[in-house]
């Protein structure tokens, strides 16, 4: 059994990588053969390792460094295909506790997805003319764009969806709401899905559920605040922005 692992390193987020990696080595369905694709402008940084691949790439910064995590996927599609399952782990993330097959990986269903709320709608998109829009009362459940994944042909399937959805709206000038996270729970809305709760992706700073699995570490410790900070005050419609999306092609 094959499991490729997506990861997204850029600028100082590369600093998780050592610890995420040895956490998942140790305590993730360890009868697995586990293979990490790791993409990052900071290759120096990554340890060799007959597993890990590295993938070279520039930062966008805020926010296409997280909304094209999609993009980026798209391109090693061919060699995503190798694996049973793919899934996708936000930087931060660590394994705490041992993770079975059972917790994490889908049986009937096509996707795993971390589950952050049910029957809450606040998350969603609610600008009817954005692609990510979700109605109320159109699905049940709030995923995390922290963990997800899938078996392998139907996470492809995501992904190629997911950059849809995303370049519909940047051609449309609309910036989802959150982002990825809006992206995927667009696309997941009617999906046959392996919900994962919260002992999958704990943020370390809240106090339940108090035994997890996985913990989201806190960016602002490890990352400095105010570099945080700036890091994600760019305005979504500033000057910068538009000449990404020019050179995407995503606007003229």
């Amino acid at each position: 059994m094959k499991i490729g692992i997506l990861y997204i390193g850029i600028g100082r987020y590369v600093c998780f990588w050592p610890d995420f990696f040895k956490s998942c080595e140790e305590k993730l369905v360890t009868e697995a053969e586990k293979h990490y694709y790791v993409f990052t402008d900071q290759e120096s940084q990554i340890e060799p390792h007959e597993r890990v691949r590295v993938f070279h790439q520039d930062d966008m910064g805020w926010p296409l460094n997280s909304l094209f995590r999609f993009k980026m996927f798209s391109r090693i599609k061919d060699q995503l295909a190798d694996n049973d399952y793919l899934f996708f782990f936000n930087s931060n993330a660590k394994v705490v506790q041992t993770v079975t097959a059972d917790d994490f990986l889908p049986k009937d269903e096509d996707y795993s997805a971390l589950c952050m709320a049910t029957d809450d709608y606040s998350g969603f998109e609610s600008r009817p003319v954005s692609a990510t829009y979700v109605a109320p009362g159109e699905t049940r459940h709030y995923f995390s764009g922290a963990l997800n994944g899938g078996k392998c042909k139907p996470y492809l399937e995501l992904i190629e969806g997911c950059n849809e959805i995303a370049d519909t709206d940047l051609r449309n000038g609309i910036m989802p709401v959150w982002h990825d996270e809006s992206v995927l729970n667009r696309f997941l809305v009617g999906k046959n899905i392996k919900i994962m709760h919260r002992d999958m992706g704990k943020p370390a700073n809240w106090s339940k559920p108090e035994n997890p699995k996985i913990i989201l570490r806190r960016k602002e410790d490890v990352l400095g605040r105010s570099w945080l900070r700036n890091y994600k005050g760019r305005e979504h419609t500033n000057t910068w922005l538009r000449k990404q999306l020019r050179k995407l092609g995503l606007v003229s």
